[in-house]
């Protein structure tokens, strides 16, 4: 199963030297050995010199050699004091033959050399040669002419009688020592062998404990390999994922239980199948077959970081397309490279995900249905407080007694109460959703403070609180910001502070001595104090913690949470931090940014006043009430007004004659405000006349949509005098659509 897994083993270099001591010591008993035989052949040469002068004898020749020549001497003597006798005459030939066989022995034998080479030696034997040579003639004729020619023979022989005896005693002493030699010369080459025998039988004793350490060895490593083997196969057969082994033609050769589980497969069906036709998608064959074929020529590697996880799909054995993930990795096999992949089944985790995906879309469906249902019901009720808010203003221009105009002042202040609390939850829909638009203008942030503070000065003494502003830091001059929104924290902060304070202080302290770009506005009272299981929830939405007050101070609970979106949706902190009966604290951090010195770059808003320009208007309004309290308005500002009850009313009138201005509701029957003002631009005499969205929808979406309907402006329902009349002293051909 290791070979199957393509486990690669890396022998360690310890390992190969091992493997590599039995060819050392192969070539060292290699030499040990040639040296060995040339010591032999040298040893067996002399012997062979040793025998071949044994077999010749050298010293019995030598001696010979001298009996030879006296016996010669002596027939020649009988030969010549007896005279002719057959017998004498024969010896004389067979003793000068057998002489003359030792002379020529001696002349060319290659025993002999060395003797040849004595001073005197080679002189003597071709003295003894010659003579012997004069005498061969006589020798071979005839016995008259043998003993005819003894005169000159027995002289010569006489003479070479003392040369032999000298050439004997000559060659004698030579082959003594040459003997000598020879016995030493075998004595050395012995003690050699020896001493190299010794070695050689050490060295052969070290390779038989080198050759036993390396069998244990062998099998030291040999259960290592069977141990990591079973290892490997208990976490091959164990792992969670699949773990199919391949060759680049596709072939499997590992096929673990997790692959059996989760492809449907038996191990038997798998191994030897091709991995692209049993268990690839038909979309997915072409790319496994190009990632195999890269592996077979080397192209495609795995990551230095390791190998990528991809999400794929499978096939199980039903047929069924199953969603996985999977990584690969190259190992090399005997064979050639070898592909390992590890399969992940994350179909649970697929079909969670889908949930949590269905889940996040309702839970965005239900949070803009919310925030839809929020602006339903802004507009639902922005559109009876229009009607009463309109007329209190009416009412407010006519005579009253001053009971009348205290009771006028009452109901004004509740509606204006009821308007805010509408904002508030506007604001908070805005800024969870983060649909806030924020303004960058340049804003004086000392006149903003002092002006907010200020208007809230009476609200402060009548809770018994002093109301103060401090400053710190170099005033670099005006920031880049969003003046209302900026004004709107500081109030909300100052409000929820005089709420919770009754005779104390509430200090406003804005620091610019930080970074620039940073500005530190804390606010800060020695009010009742917040408990400290309550600081986490302060600024969730409509937290009054009423409970804890006993319900002495009123309000929506919205007032930090707007702060707290205002604040995350110009990039600030808020923190707080408060002690039971002592007071709180709450810390604003924001990044505003030093305005550039521009001329003319705050926005310009039309400041009211009740006198206009007389102006024909259309008014299209589907409520009676709010087409009364609008049409006071227009003709207290001496406007000709017209009236049309719903969209298509509007659009017939607008196609009849032009007006200076139209004012248009949005949500109408039978025809709304934006595809009635889509009509009237699409032609007719009102086509290029200012229209201005009277609406009471105020979320930014709906001001865009307006105003890519054509509509010019946009004023935001209850609908005041002052606000109406700025439109009217603003109003031109074309302008941005802006709320008012």
């Amino acid at each position: 199963m290791i070979d199957a897994v393509g486990t690669d083993l890396h022998v360690p270099r310890i390992a190969r030297a091992v493997r590599l001591m039995p060819a050392f010591f192969g070539c060292a008993i290699l030499a040990l050995g040639l040296a060995v035989w040339l010591l032999q052949v040298d040893a067996r040469r002399q012997i062979d010199d040793m025998g071949t002068a044994a077999t010749d004898n050298t010293q019995w020749f030598l001696a010979q050699s001298e009996v030879e020549v006296l016996a010669l001497q002596r027939a020649s003597l009988l030969l010549a004091a007896h005279g002719a006798g057959a017998d004498r005459a024969q010896d004389l030939r067979r003793r000068f033959d057998i002489f003359y066989s030792r002379i020529q022995t001696l002349q060319q034998g290659r025993t002999y050399d060395r003797l040849r080479a004595e001073p005197g030696m080679t002189e003597a034997l071709d003295s003894i040669q010659s003579a012997l040579d004069s005498a061969v003639p006589l020798i071979d004729g005839d016995d008259a002419g043998l003993i005819a020619g003894l005169p000159r023979i027995v002289p010569a022989i006489d003479a070479a009688v003392p040369m032999v005896r000298q050439v004997s005693l000559e060659g004698v002493r030579l082959f003594a020592e040459k003997s000598a030699l020879r016995r030493e010369g075998v004595a050395r080459a012995l003690t050699t062998l020896s001493l190299l025998v010794v070695p050689l039988f050490m060295v052969l004793t070290g390779s038989v404990v080198v050759l036993a350490a390396m069998v244990r060895t062998a099998g030291d490593r040999n259960r290592r390999i069977a141990a990591v083997s079973n290892r490997l196969h208990s976490l091959f057969e164990a792992s969670i994922d699949a773990i199919l082994v391949a060759r680049p033609d596709g072939r499997i050769l590992g096929f673990n239980a997790a692959a059996q589980r989760i492809y449907g497969y038996d191990r038997a069906e798998v191994v030897g199948a091709d991995v692209v036709d049993l268990l690839t998608p038909h979309d997915r064959r072409a790319k496994v077959r190009e990632v195999l074929a890269g592996v077979q020529d080397g192209t495609t590697r795995v990551s230095e970081t390791g190998p990528d996880i991809l999400q794929s799909t499978a096939r199980h054995k039903s047929g069924r397309i199953i969603p996985v993930e999977l990584s690969m990795s190259v190992s090399r096999g005997e064979d050639g490279p070898l592909v390992v992949a590890f399969v992940r089944d994350v179909s649970r985790r697929a079909a969670e995900e889908a949930e949590l995906i269905d889940a996040r879309d309702r839970a965005v469906a239900g949070e803009q249905a919310k925030t839809r249902m929020i602006a339903v019901m802004s507009h639902e009720m922005r559109t009876p407080l229009n009607g009463i808010l309109g007329l209190l203003d009416l009412l407010g221009l006519t005579e009253l007694d001053d009971r009348q105009r205290q009771y006028l002042a009452a109901m004004e202040h509740s509606g204006r109460m009821l308007l805010g609390h509408v904002n508030d939850v506007l604001d908070t829909s805005r800024a969870r959703s983060g649909q806030l638009v924020l303004a960058q203008y340049p804003v004086d942030l000392r006149a903003l403070v002092d002006s907010a503070v200020l208007g809230m000065q009476e609200q402060a003494h009548a809770a018994g609180n002093r109301l103060v502003t401090m400053y710190s830091g170099d005033d670099h001059g005006p920031v880049l910001g969003d003046a209302a929104r900026l004004e709107q924290i500081v109030v909300n902060l100052v409000g929820n502070a005089i709420k919770f304070t009754e005779n104390g202080q509430i200090t406003v302290t804005v620091d610019r001595a930080g970074p620039q770009g940073s500005v530190d506005l804390c606010v800060t009272d020695t009010g009742i104090g917040i408990p400290a299981g309550d600081l986490d929830r302060i600024f969730d939405a409509f937290v009054t913690l009423g409970s804890t007050f006993d319900r002495k101070v009123e309000g929506t609970g919205l007032g930090l949470s707007i702060v707290k979106g205002l604040v995350d949706a110009m990039g600030g902190q808020i923190a707080v931090s408060s002690e039971p009966g002592r007071g709180t604290a709450f810390r604003v951090t924001l990044p505003l940014q030093v305005a550039p010195v521009l001329a003319d770059t705050a926005p310009q808003v039309a400041v009211a006043s009740d006198s206009c320009p007389a102006l024909s208007i259309l008014m299209v309004e589907d409520n009676a009430i709010n087409r009364l309290v609008a049409r006071e308005m227009l003709r207290r500002q001496g406007c000709e007004v017209t009236e049309a009850e719903d969209g298509l009313a509007g659009v017939a009138a607008a196609g009849q004659r032009r007006f200076d201005l139209i004012l248009m509701d949005i949500s109408m029957p039978r025809l709304n405000g934006i595809e009635a003002a889509r009509r009237i631009r699409a032609g007719g005499p009102n086509r290029d006349s200012p229209i201005v969205a009277l609406t009471a929808h105020a979320m930014p979406e709906d001001l865009e949509s307006f105003r890519q309907a054509g509509m010019d402006q946009s004023l935001v329902k209850p609908l005041s005098r002052a606000a109406l009349t700025a439109v009217l002293q603003s109003m031109r051909p074309s302008g941005p659509l802006s709320e008012v």
